[in-house]
Protein backbone atom coordinates (compact mmCIF):
# COMPACT_ATOMS: atom_id res chain seq x y z
CA UNK A 1 0.00 0.00 0.00
CA UNK A 2 1.40 3.41 -0.96
CA UNK A 3 1.73 6.31 1.47
CA UNK A 4 -1.08 8.10 -0.36
CA UNK A 5 -3.37 5.09 0.09
CA UNK A 6 -2.45 4.82 3.78
CA UNK A 7 -3.17 8.51 4.33
CA UNK A 8 -6.45 8.28 2.43
CA UNK A 9 -7.65 5.42 4.66
CA UNK A 10 -6.66 7.33 7.80
CA UNK A 11 -8.66 10.35 6.63
CA UNK A 12 -11.61 8.15 5.71
CA UNK A 13 -11.58 6.58 9.18
CA UNK A 14 -11.31 9.97 10.90
CA UNK A 15 -14.23 11.30 8.86
CA UNK A 16 -16.31 8.21 9.69
CA UNK A 17 -15.72 8.72 13.42
CA UNK A 18 -16.65 12.40 13.21
CA UNK A 19 -19.64 12.14 10.87
CA UNK A 20 -21.08 8.73 11.84
CA UNK A 21 -19.46 7.96 15.20
CA UNK A 22 -20.23 11.14 17.14
CA UNK A 23 -22.22 12.66 14.25
CA UNK A 24 -20.81 16.07 15.10
CA UNK A 25 -23.27 18.90 14.45
CA UNK A 26 -22.27 22.31 13.02
CA UNK A 27 -21.37 24.67 15.85
CA UNK A 28 -20.89 21.84 18.37
CA UNK A 29 -17.76 21.37 20.49
CA UNK A 30 -15.81 18.11 20.47
CA UNK A 31 -13.66 16.58 23.20
CA UNK A 32 -11.10 14.07 21.91
CA UNK A 33 -9.23 11.81 24.34
CA UNK A 34 -6.25 9.80 23.16
CA UNK A 35 -2.77 8.61 24.04
CA UNK A 36 0.35 10.48 22.94
CA UNK A 37 1.08 7.72 20.41
CA UNK A 38 -2.25 8.51 18.72
CA UNK A 39 -1.15 12.05 17.82
CA UNK A 40 -0.88 11.61 14.01
CA UNK A 41 -4.40 10.20 13.84
CA UNK A 42 -5.79 12.73 16.33
CA UNK A 43 -4.64 15.47 13.95
CA UNK A 44 -6.73 13.85 11.20
CA UNK A 45 -9.74 13.82 13.56
CA UNK A 46 -9.23 17.49 14.45
CA UNK A 47 -9.14 18.41 10.77
CA UNK A 48 -12.26 16.36 10.03
CA UNK A 49 -14.08 17.91 12.99
CA UNK A 50 -13.39 21.47 11.88
CA UNK A 51 -14.39 20.54 8.31
CA UNK A 52 -17.69 19.34 9.82
CA UNK A 53 -18.24 22.72 11.50
CA UNK A 54 -16.92 22.16 15.03
CA UNK A 55 -17.01 25.27 17.22
CA UNK A 56 -13.88 24.05 19.01
CA UNK A 57 -11.94 20.79 19.43
CA UNK A 58 -10.30 20.10 22.79
CA UNK A 59 -7.74 17.26 23.00
CA UNK A 60 -7.04 15.49 26.30
CA UNK A 61 -3.73 13.62 26.03
CA UNK A 62 -3.41 10.49 28.15
CA UNK A 63 -0.14 8.93 29.31
CA UNK A 64 -0.22 5.82 31.50
CA UNK A 65 3.39 6.12 32.82
CA UNK A 66 2.51 9.60 34.08
CA UNK A 67 -0.49 8.21 35.92
CA UNK A 68 1.68 5.42 37.33
CA UNK A 69 4.16 8.01 38.62
CA UNK A 70 1.34 9.89 40.31
CA UNK A 71 -0.12 6.80 41.96
CA UNK A 72 3.28 5.53 43.12
CA UNK A 73 4.59 8.81 44.54
CA UNK A 74 1.59 10.94 45.54
CA UNK A 75 -0.39 10.78 48.76
CA UNK A 76 -3.40 9.38 46.89
CA UNK A 77 -5.80 9.93 49.80
CA UNK A 78 -5.10 13.66 49.56
CA UNK A 79 -5.35 13.95 45.77
CA UNK A 80 -8.34 15.71 44.24
CA UNK A 81 -9.28 17.13 40.88
CA UNK A 82 -8.73 20.90 40.69
CA UNK A 83 -11.78 23.13 40.43
CA UNK A 84 -10.97 24.22 36.88
CA UNK A 85 -11.15 20.58 35.74
CA UNK A 86 -14.61 20.15 37.24
CA UNK A 87 -15.72 23.44 35.67
CA UNK A 88 -14.44 22.28 32.31
CA UNK A 89 -16.49 19.08 32.39
CA UNK A 90 -19.55 20.98 33.59
CA UNK A 91 -19.23 23.18 30.51
CA UNK A 92 -19.11 20.06 28.30
CA UNK A 93 -22.41 18.97 29.85
CA UNK A 94 -24.06 22.38 29.71
CA UNK A 95 -23.07 22.97 26.08
CA UNK A 96 -23.60 19.33 25.02
CA UNK A 97 -20.11 18.77 23.64
CA UNK A 98 -19.63 15.50 21.77
CA UNK A 99 -16.87 13.16 22.95
CA UNK A 100 -14.58 10.83 21.01
CA UNK A 101 -12.47 8.47 23.12
CA UNK A 102 -9.59 6.72 21.33
CA UNK A 103 -8.26 3.51 22.87
CA UNK A 104 -5.10 1.52 22.16
CA UNK A 105 -2.49 1.33 24.91
CA UNK A 106 0.98 2.65 24.22
CA UNK A 107 2.20 1.18 27.53
CA UNK A 108 -0.09 -1.80 28.38
CA UNK A 109 1.87 -2.76 31.50
CA UNK A 110 2.37 0.77 32.87
CA UNK A 111 0.05 0.24 35.82
CA UNK A 112 0.93 -3.38 36.55
CA UNK A 113 3.20 -2.47 39.49
CA UNK A 114 0.82 0.10 40.97
CA UNK A 115 -0.73 -0.77 44.33
CA UNK A 116 -4.31 -1.89 43.53
CA UNK A 117 -5.62 -0.01 46.56
CA UNK A 118 -4.07 3.25 45.37
CA UNK A 119 -5.50 2.69 41.90
CA UNK A 120 -8.94 1.92 43.36
CA UNK A 121 -8.84 5.00 45.60
CA UNK A 122 -8.03 7.35 42.73
CA UNK A 123 -10.45 5.63 40.33
CA UNK A 124 -13.33 6.04 42.76
CA UNK A 125 -12.41 9.61 43.71
CA UNK A 126 -12.22 10.76 40.09
CA UNK A 127 -15.39 8.87 39.16
CA UNK A 128 -17.35 10.40 42.02
CA UNK A 129 -16.11 13.91 41.24
CA UNK A 130 -17.11 13.66 37.57
CA UNK A 131 -20.24 11.58 38.15
CA UNK A 132 -22.42 14.34 36.73
CA UNK A 133 -20.53 14.06 33.44
CA UNK A 134 -20.52 10.26 33.10
CA UNK A 135 -24.20 10.04 34.02
CA UNK A 136 -25.04 12.63 31.38
CA UNK A 137 -23.04 10.66 28.83
CA UNK A 138 -24.57 7.29 29.79
CA UNK A 139 -28.01 8.88 29.48
CA UNK A 140 -27.05 9.99 25.92
CA UNK A 141 -27.51 13.67 26.73
CA UNK A 142 -24.65 14.26 24.27
CA UNK A 143 -23.10 12.16 21.49
CA UNK A 144 -20.14 9.97 22.37
CA UNK A 145 -18.09 7.33 20.60
CA UNK A 146 -15.27 4.96 21.52
CA UNK A 147 -12.93 3.85 18.73
CA UNK A 148 -9.38 2.50 18.41
CA UNK A 149 -5.97 3.52 17.11
CA UNK A 150 -3.12 0.97 16.89
CA UNK A 151 0.09 1.34 18.83
CA UNK A 152 3.16 -0.84 18.50
CA UNK A 153 2.77 -2.29 21.99
CA UNK A 154 -0.90 -3.13 21.47
CA UNK A 155 -0.28 -4.55 18.00
CA UNK A 156 2.41 -6.87 19.40
CA UNK A 157 -0.10 -8.19 21.94
CA UNK A 158 -2.59 -9.02 19.20
CA UNK A 159 -0.02 -10.28 16.66
CA UNK A 160 2.92 -11.55 18.78
CA UNK A 161 4.45 -13.54 15.91
CA UNK A 162 4.89 -10.54 13.60
CA UNK A 163 7.62 -7.93 13.46
CA UNK A 164 6.52 -4.63 15.06
CA UNK A 165 5.89 -2.75 11.79
CA UNK A 166 4.00 -5.69 10.32
CA UNK A 167 1.94 -6.08 13.50
CA UNK A 168 0.89 -2.42 13.41
CA UNK A 169 -0.04 -2.70 9.75
CA UNK A 170 -2.04 -5.87 10.44
CA UNK A 171 -3.90 -4.20 13.32
CA UNK A 172 -4.77 -1.17 11.19
CA UNK A 173 -6.14 -3.50 8.50
CA UNK A 174 -8.15 -5.42 11.10
CA UNK A 175 -9.64 -2.25 12.57
CA UNK A 176 -10.58 -0.95 9.12
CA UNK A 177 -12.38 -4.22 8.40
CA UNK A 178 -14.24 -4.35 11.72
CA UNK A 179 -15.40 -0.73 11.52
CA UNK A 180 -16.25 -1.22 7.82
CA UNK A 181 -13.92 1.51 6.56
CA UNK A 182 -12.70 -0.96 3.91
CA UNK A 183 -16.15 -1.21 2.33
CA UNK A 184 -17.17 0.85 -0.73
CA UNK A 185 -19.73 2.82 1.32
CA UNK A 186 -18.94 2.63 5.06
CA UNK A 187 -21.93 4.79 6.01
CA UNK A 188 -24.32 2.46 4.16
CA UNK A 189 -22.62 -0.54 5.79
CA UNK A 190 -23.24 0.96 9.22
CA UNK A 191 -26.85 1.57 8.27
CA UNK A 192 -27.27 -2.11 7.40
CA UNK A 193 -25.64 -3.19 10.67
CA UNK A 194 -27.90 -0.89 12.67
CA UNK A 195 -30.99 -2.35 11.00
CA UNK A 196 -29.81 -5.86 11.86
CA UNK A 197 -29.12 -5.05 15.52
CA UNK A 198 -32.32 -3.08 16.01
CA UNK A 199 -34.17 -6.01 14.43
CA UNK A 200 -32.77 -8.38 17.08
CA UNK A 201 -33.73 -5.91 19.82
CA UNK A 202 -37.25 -5.61 18.38
CA UNK A 203 -37.63 -9.42 18.36
CA UNK A 204 -36.70 -9.66 22.04
CA UNK A 205 -39.02 -6.79 22.92
CA UNK A 206 -41.90 -8.15 20.82
CA UNK A 207 -41.66 -11.56 22.51
CA UNK A 208 -41.75 -10.07 26.00
CA UNK A 209 -38.37 -11.43 27.15
CA UNK A 210 -38.06 -10.49 30.84
CA UNK A 211 -35.18 -12.77 31.80
CA UNK A 212 -32.32 -14.53 30.00
CA UNK A 213 -30.78 -17.86 30.93
CA UNK A 214 -27.18 -18.54 29.82
CA UNK A 215 -25.98 -22.16 29.73
CA UNK A 216 -22.60 -23.39 28.51
CA UNK A 217 -22.52 -27.20 28.87
CA UNK A 218 -18.74 -27.37 28.43
CA UNK A 219 -17.42 -28.91 31.67
CA UNK A 220 -15.48 -26.57 33.93
CA UNK A 221 -12.63 -27.70 36.23
CA UNK A 222 -15.20 -29.02 38.72
CA UNK A 223 -16.99 -31.08 36.05
CA UNK A 224 -20.11 -28.90 36.12
CA UNK A 225 -21.30 -26.88 33.13
CA UNK A 226 -19.06 -23.84 32.72
CA UNK A 227 -22.00 -21.45 32.98
CA UNK A 228 -25.56 -21.64 34.32
CA UNK A 229 -26.75 -18.09 34.92
CA UNK A 230 -30.27 -16.64 35.03
CA UNK A 231 -30.59 -12.84 34.75
CA UNK A 232 -33.91 -11.13 35.37
CA UNK A 233 -34.39 -7.80 33.63
CA UNK A 234 -35.23 -4.45 35.16
CA UNK A 235 -38.88 -3.39 35.19
CA UNK A 236 -39.61 -1.75 31.86
CA UNK A 237 -36.34 -2.97 30.38
CA UNK A 238 -35.80 -2.26 26.70
CA UNK A 239 -33.29 -3.91 24.40
CA UNK A 240 -30.91 -1.59 22.57
CA UNK A 241 -28.58 -2.29 19.67
CA UNK A 242 -26.58 -0.29 17.17
CA UNK A 243 -26.94 3.47 17.19
CA UNK A 244 -28.21 5.70 20.00
CA UNK A 245 -30.11 8.99 19.89
CA UNK A 246 -29.83 12.16 21.98
CA UNK A 247 -32.96 13.92 23.30
CA UNK A 248 -32.49 16.39 20.45
CA UNK A 249 -32.78 13.54 17.94
CA UNK A 250 -29.12 13.30 16.90
CA UNK A 251 -28.19 9.70 16.01
CA UNK A 252 -24.69 8.49 16.88
CA UNK A 253 -22.63 5.29 17.31
CA UNK A 254 -21.37 4.85 20.90
CA UNK A 255 -18.96 2.06 19.92
CA UNK A 256 -17.12 1.45 16.66
CA UNK A 257 -17.07 -1.48 16.19
CA UNK A 258 -20.29 -2.74 17.73
CA UNK A 259 -22.01 -6.10 17.36
CA UNK A 260 -24.07 -6.21 20.58
CA UNK A 261 -27.68 -5.97 21.68
CA UNK A 262 -27.96 -5.14 25.38
CA UNK A 263 -30.29 -4.20 28.20
CA UNK A 264 -30.44 -3.51 31.93
CA UNK A 265 -30.58 -6.43 34.38
CA UNK A 266 -32.62 -6.16 37.57
CA UNK A 267 -30.10 -5.46 40.32
CA UNK A 268 -31.71 -8.04 42.63
CA UNK A 269 -32.73 -10.78 40.19
CA UNK A 270 -29.56 -12.62 39.14
CA UNK A 271 -28.95 -16.24 40.16
CA UNK A 272 -26.37 -18.89 39.30
CA UNK A 273 -22.77 -18.89 38.18
CA UNK A 274 -20.68 -17.98 35.15
CA UNK A 275 -17.13 -18.30 33.82
CA UNK A 276 -15.39 -15.65 31.78
CA UNK A 277 -14.25 -16.48 28.27
CA UNK A 278 -11.78 -13.62 27.67
CA UNK A 279 -9.59 -11.44 29.89
CA UNK A 280 -10.84 -8.06 31.04
CA UNK A 281 -9.26 -5.06 32.76
CA UNK A 282 -11.02 -3.55 35.79
CA UNK A 283 -9.04 -0.56 37.08
CA UNK A 284 -6.75 -1.15 34.07
CA UNK A 285 -5.38 -4.40 35.52
CA UNK A 286 -5.84 -7.80 33.88
CA UNK A 287 -8.32 -10.37 35.19
CA UNK A 288 -8.39 -13.74 33.45
CA UNK A 289 -10.16 -17.10 33.92
CA UNK A 290 -12.64 -15.69 36.43
CA UNK A 291 -15.67 -17.41 37.98
CA UNK A 292 -18.59 -15.68 39.70
CA UNK A 293 -21.59 -16.94 41.66
CA UNK A 294 -24.67 -14.76 42.23
CA UNK A 295 -27.53 -14.90 44.72
CA UNK A 296 -30.36 -12.35 44.82
CA UNK A 297 -28.53 -10.27 42.25
CA UNK A 298 -25.24 -9.96 44.14
CA UNK A 299 -21.83 -11.57 43.79
CA UNK A 300 -21.42 -13.94 46.73
CA UNK A 301 -18.37 -15.88 45.57
CA UNK A 302 -15.63 -15.26 43.02
CA UNK A 303 -12.16 -16.33 41.98
CA UNK A 304 -9.75 -15.64 39.16
CA UNK A 305 -6.78 -17.47 37.66
CA UNK A 306 -5.11 -14.09 37.15
CA UNK A 307 -6.06 -10.91 39.01
CA UNK A 308 -7.67 -12.18 42.21
CA UNK A 309 -6.18 -9.21 44.08
CA UNK A 310 -7.65 -6.85 41.48
CA UNK A 311 -11.14 -8.34 41.96
CA UNK A 312 -10.82 -7.99 45.71
CA UNK A 313 -10.24 -4.27 45.29
CA UNK A 314 -12.77 -3.88 42.49
CA UNK A 315 -15.64 -5.42 44.45
CA UNK A 316 -15.19 -2.94 47.29
CA UNK A 317 -16.52 -0.20 44.97
CA UNK A 318 -20.13 0.61 45.81
CA UNK A 319 -22.45 -1.15 43.39
CA UNK A 320 -19.72 -3.23 41.76
CA UNK A 321 -21.13 -6.51 43.11
CA UNK A 322 -24.30 -6.14 41.03
CA UNK A 323 -24.88 -6.02 37.29
CA UNK A 324 -25.52 -2.94 35.18
CA UNK A 325 -25.67 -4.59 31.74
CA UNK A 326 -26.30 -7.89 29.99
CA UNK A 327 -25.37 -8.12 26.33
CA UNK A 328 -25.90 -10.62 23.52
CA UNK A 329 -23.30 -11.03 20.77
CA UNK A 330 -23.60 -13.62 18.01
CA UNK A 331 -20.55 -15.81 17.49
CA UNK A 332 -20.87 -14.87 13.83
CA UNK A 333 -19.64 -11.41 14.81
CA UNK A 334 -16.73 -10.37 12.59
CA UNK A 335 -14.78 -9.67 15.79
CA UNK A 336 -15.23 -13.26 17.00
CA UNK A 337 -14.66 -14.66 13.51
CA UNK A 338 -11.31 -12.87 13.32
CA UNK A 339 -10.05 -15.45 15.81
CA UNK A 340 -8.10 -12.74 17.61
CA UNK A 341 -7.85 -11.83 21.26
CA UNK A 342 -7.58 -8.05 21.34
CA UNK A 343 -6.81 -7.32 25.01
CA UNK A 344 -9.08 -4.32 24.55
CA UNK A 345 -12.68 -4.25 25.79
CA UNK A 346 -13.95 -2.26 22.81
CA UNK A 347 -13.21 -5.25 20.58
CA UNK A 348 -13.40 -8.22 22.94
CA UNK A 349 -16.87 -7.23 24.19
CA UNK A 350 -18.05 -7.34 20.57
CA UNK A 351 -16.74 -10.87 20.17
CA UNK A 352 -18.80 -12.47 22.95
CA UNK A 353 -21.89 -12.17 25.11
CA UNK A 354 -20.99 -10.25 28.23
CA UNK A 355 -22.16 -8.87 31.53
CA UNK A 356 -21.05 -5.63 33.15
CA UNK A 357 -20.62 -5.00 36.84
CA UNK A 358 -21.62 -1.56 38.10
CA UNK A 359 -23.58 1.36 36.69
CA UNK A 360 -26.56 0.65 34.42
CA UNK A 361 -27.71 2.60 31.36
CA UNK A 362 -30.93 4.62 31.85
CA UNK A 363 -31.64 4.34 28.11
CA UNK A 364 -32.28 0.61 28.64
CA UNK A 365 -35.37 1.30 30.76
CA UNK A 366 -38.50 2.70 29.15
CA UNK A 367 -38.51 6.41 29.95
CA UNK A 368 -35.34 5.97 32.01
CA UNK A 369 -33.78 9.20 30.81
CA UNK A 370 -36.54 11.20 32.54
CA UNK A 371 -36.70 9.12 35.74
CA UNK A 372 -35.38 10.20 39.12
CA UNK A 373 -32.69 8.20 40.87
CA UNK A 374 -35.36 6.76 43.19
CA UNK A 375 -37.58 5.71 40.29
CA UNK A 376 -34.69 4.04 38.50
CA UNK A 377 -33.65 2.19 41.65
CA UNK A 378 -37.22 0.95 42.15
CA UNK A 379 -37.15 -0.46 38.61
CA UNK A 380 -33.97 -2.41 39.39
CA UNK A 381 -31.39 -0.03 37.89
CA UNK A 382 -27.99 -0.43 39.55
CA UNK A 383 -25.88 2.58 40.58
CA UNK A 384 -22.12 2.51 40.94
CA UNK A 385 -18.90 4.46 40.41
CA UNK A 386 -17.74 1.85 37.89
CA UNK A 387 -18.91 -0.06 34.82
CA UNK A 388 -16.71 -2.93 33.61
CA UNK A 389 -17.55 -5.60 31.04
CA UNK A 390 -16.70 -9.28 31.55
CA UNK A 391 -16.98 -11.54 28.52
CA UNK A 392 -18.86 -14.81 29.07
CA UNK A 393 -19.94 -15.91 25.57
CA UNK A 394 -18.60 -19.00 23.81
CA UNK A 395 -19.31 -20.97 20.65
CA UNK A 396 -21.04 -23.63 22.78
CA UNK A 397 -23.37 -21.33 24.75
CA UNK A 398 -27.14 -21.29 24.54
CA UNK A 399 -29.42 -18.47 25.65
CA UNK A 400 -33.11 -18.81 26.41
CA UNK A 401 -35.52 -15.98 27.14
CA UNK A 402 -38.25 -16.23 29.74
CA UNK A 403 -41.51 -14.30 29.61
CA UNK A 404 -43.68 -12.97 32.43
CA UNK A 405 -46.08 -15.87 31.93
CA UNK A 406 -43.34 -18.47 32.30
CA UNK A 407 -42.93 -19.17 28.59
CA UNK A 408 -39.57 -19.76 26.94
CA UNK A 409 -38.18 -17.99 23.89
CA UNK A 410 -35.14 -19.56 22.16
CA UNK A 411 -32.54 -16.86 21.50
CA UNK A 412 -29.14 -18.46 20.89
CA UNK A 413 -27.83 -21.96 20.23
CA UNK A 414 -24.12 -22.83 20.01
CA UNK A 415 -23.28 -19.17 20.30
CA UNK A 416 -25.47 -18.08 17.35
CA UNK A 417 -28.85 -16.38 17.22
CA UNK A 418 -31.56 -18.87 16.25
CA UNK A 419 -33.08 -18.20 12.80
CA UNK A 420 -36.30 -16.62 14.16
CA UNK A 421 -34.29 -13.90 15.87
CA UNK A 422 -32.73 -12.80 12.58
CA UNK A 423 -35.83 -13.31 10.41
Amino acid sequence: MTNDQVNALRRRYAELLVKTGVNLQPGQGLLVRGELAHAPFVREVVAAAYDAGASFVEVDWLDQPTMAAMLEHAAVDKLSLPAYEITRFQQYVDEKWARLSLVGDEFPAALSAVDPQALRTWTIKRAQTLKFYTQSMMANQMQWCVAAVPTEAWAMQVFPDLAPDAAVEALWATIYKLVRVDQPDPVAAWGALNRQLTGVAAYLQRNGVQAVHFVDPTPGPDGKPATDLAIGLADGARWVGGSSTTPAGVVFQPNMPTEEVFTTPHSRHVEGYVRTSRPTFPMQREVRDAWFRFAAGEIVEYRAGVGQDVLEQFFTIDGARRLGEVSLVDAGSPVFQSGLLFYEILFDENAACHIAFGEAYPECIQGGGAMSREELAAAGHNFSDTHVDFMIGTATMSVTGRTAGGGEVPIMSDGRFVPDVLA
